[in-house]
This record gives structure tokens, sequence and C-alpha cells, in this order.
């Protein structure tokens, strides 16, 4: 018995109409394979604009929440330092005097007694710079005609008032919007640059500015020395040195040999004008010759004399 096998494998028939034939079933038919839909957009841009425009206010929340929370704070820290300063100016007369009476009850409790006023006045005289330096960096007319002491306890009566000058620091007298204050002087009348200026600046509790940097005088020597030149020349001076007695010895050469030196570098003073150093060094020679000649005339140099040509 034989078999007709035909192995199943696909067999692609072209037509005009396009498509894949069925092998098995032999049937020329074509079928016809539908093209793939592309698959759906979704609207991720969108989403994602939402969600940073979300982020973004958070941010600026937390940020303006922050900023608020900062702002009471230092308000708040600012109204505990008004508070203190008031309860120090009222009560710093009265510690004051009460220090003598505690140093009469002991010396230590007058000591801690003088010790907390003092840190009072300091804790004033600080807060009084810090708000005064503070203000004026932050807007300079707020400050503007008063001093440190003045506008903090201004503060502290809560009856600051803005000090509006006429003069624009450059012209005389001031005026407030409530209270005047007039100077019979005015600013034209200091050179600017001048120290003239810079004191009546001090002295109406004015912030110093450029009109009032008083330049540095140069420094002119006291006095000038003038000396007579002298000339110096290189070579030494030729110095003859009387010897009544020639000496032989090493001993005697040698210190001959000294003399001759000490008497050039007095000379070499002398001719530059330092008379104190030659008469020291000649005094120097003289003592030497009076030594020179005493032990000659001892016993401790008799050989030196015995062969003494002279």
């Amino acid at each position: 018995m034989s078999y007709n096998l035909t192995p199943i494998t696909a067999k692609i028939k072209r037509t005009t109409k396009g498509g894949i034939t069925q092998p098995l079933l032999n049937v020329g038919a074509p079928v016809k394979m539908k093209a793939p839909t592309p698959a759906k957009q979704t609207s991720a841009g969108g989403d994602f604009s939402k969600a940073y425009e979300a982020n973004q206010l958070a941010k600026t929340t937390a940020a303006n929440e922050a900023k608020a929370k900062k702002t009471a704070e230092s308000k708040a820290n600012y109204n505990k330092k008004l508070t203190d300063y008031r309860s120090n100016l009222l009560s710093q007369d009265s510690n004051k005097s009460n220090i003598a009476k505690e140093y009469r009850k002991s010396s230590r409790a007058g000591d801690i007694a003088a010790r907390d006023s003092r840190r009072q006045g300091e804790s004033i005289s600080k807060f009084e710079k810090n708000l005064f330096d503070y203000d004026s960096k932050k807007n300079p007319k707020l400050t503007e005609g008063y001093t440190a002491k003045s506008y903090a306890l201004s503060k502290a009566k809560g009856t600051t008032k803005t000090i509006k000058t006429t003069d624009n620091s450059s012209t005389g007298g001031s005026s407030t919007g409530g209270s005047s204050k007039q100077y019979k002087t005015s600013m034209k009348n200091f050179k600017t640059g001048s120290q003239a200026r810079k004191d009546e600046y001090t002295r109406r509790g004015w912030k110093q500015d450029d009109t009032t940097k008083v330049a540095r005088k140069k420094t002119e020597p006291v006095s000038t020395i003038t000396a007579r030149p002298v000339s110096i020349s290189n070579k030494s001076p030729e110095v003859v040195v009387k010897v009544t007695k020639k000496t032989t010895t090493k001993k005697d050469a040698r210190k001959n040999k000294s003399i001759d030196k000490k008497q050039n570098k007095a000379d070499i003073a002398r001719a530059k004008g330092n008379e104190k150093k030659a008469l020291r060094k000649e005094r120097t020679i003289e003592k030497k010759k009076a030594r020179m000649s005493k032990r000659k005339g001892s016993t401790y140099s008799q050989g030196a004399n015995a062969i003494d040509p002279s």
C-alpha cells in the first residue's frame, strides 16, 4: 500500500487581490488580513501640566507661610525687646541707688548689684544702637534727625515721627510734621569735608554722610636737620706715630700695631664728625702707651730693656 504524503507547508499564492490561501484545503480563495490599528493616544501632557502647576503652587504656599512665620517671630522678638527696654529704663535709677544699700550689707552683695546695674546699662545701650542702625539701613529717613537714644525712646513712647529736613543735609534748620526743630546756624556756612561740618552733624545728632568726610592731612616733618657735608675718601689718613724708642721684640711690634689701628680709627671718626668716638680711641691709646712705658721701667721687662738699643 502506498500513500501520497504531502508535506504540510504554507504555500502562498499571489493573486491579484492579495491574501493567503489555505494550503490544506487547497482552496484558492484568498484570506484578507486586517491592518493593525495604532494605539489610542492618552492625554499625558495635560496630566503633567496639572501636576506641575500643583507642585509650584505648593512651593509658593510653603514659602509664603515660612515668610509669614519669620515675620511674626521677628515682630514678637522686637516687641519683647522693646518691653524689656521700657522695664530697664523705669528700673535703672532705682537699681543704681540700690548699690550703696547692698554694699552696706556686704561687699559681695554690693558687687552683684553693681554688676547687674552695669549689665542693665549695657543692655539699654545695645538695644538703642541696634534699633537705630537697623532702621537707618532699612530707610535712612526714619532715623534722620534722631540720636540712637532719642529714637529708641520715641519708639518706646509710641511717638516716633519722621523728621523732614528742609536742607537735605546741605542747608540749615529742620522741621517736623508736629513739632518743629529749628537751628540757628545753616549748613551752608559749613564747608563740605570740613571738621566744623562734621562737628555740627554730631551736635545735631545727624548721621554722618559723604559731605562730612574729613580728608587726612599729610604729616610734615617737625624739623629738618641739615648736616654739614663731610668729604670722606676711601684712603685712610696717614697717621704718624712718634716712637721715641725703637722696639725690636715681637710683642712690642704687635702692641705698636694695635696703637696704629686705634689711632687710624680715631682719625676716621674725627673726619666723619664723631669727635666723641675719636677722643675715646685716643684715651685708649694713651692708657696703652702708659702701660707699655711702665712695664719697660719695671723689673718685669728687664729682658726687653736689656736688648733695647737706645
